[in-house]
C-alpha cells in the first residue's frame, strides 16, 4: 500500500446504502431490491434514512423525511455533475 492511501472499509457499505435509497419507489413502504442484505438495511435504519417492518423475507422498508431528503439532495448534486 502506497503511504498516504487507506483502505476504506466502510466506503463499500455506503455504497450500498445508496444503492437502497435509490431503488427506493416514494416513501411507500416496499421491499428492498434483491442482494440488500439485512446488514445494510440494519446500518440504513441505524443512521435513520429507513424505516423496517416484517420479518426474514417478507421485511419491508420506506425512506423517513432525512432519507428522502438526502436522496433528493444526492440527485441534484449528480445532475450537477453531470452538467
Amino acid at each position: 500500500m502506497q503511504p498516504g492511501c487507506k483502505h476504506r472499509p466502510w466506503r463499500s457499505n455506503i455504497i450500498k446504502i445508496m444503492v437502497l435509497l435509490h431503488s427506493a419507489d416514494g416513501l411507500a413502504w416496499q421491499s428492498p431490491p434483491k442482494g440488500t442484505s439485512l446488514k445494510t438495511l440494519s446500518e440504513a435504519e441505524e443512521q435513520g434514512f429507513i424505516l423496517i417492518r416484517g420479518e426474514f423475507q417478507k421485511r419491508q422498508f420506506r425512506l423517513t423525511e432525512l432519507g428522502s431528503d438526502y436522496v433528493e439532495r444526492d440527485k441534484r448534486r449528480l445532475e450537477a455533475r453531470r452538467l
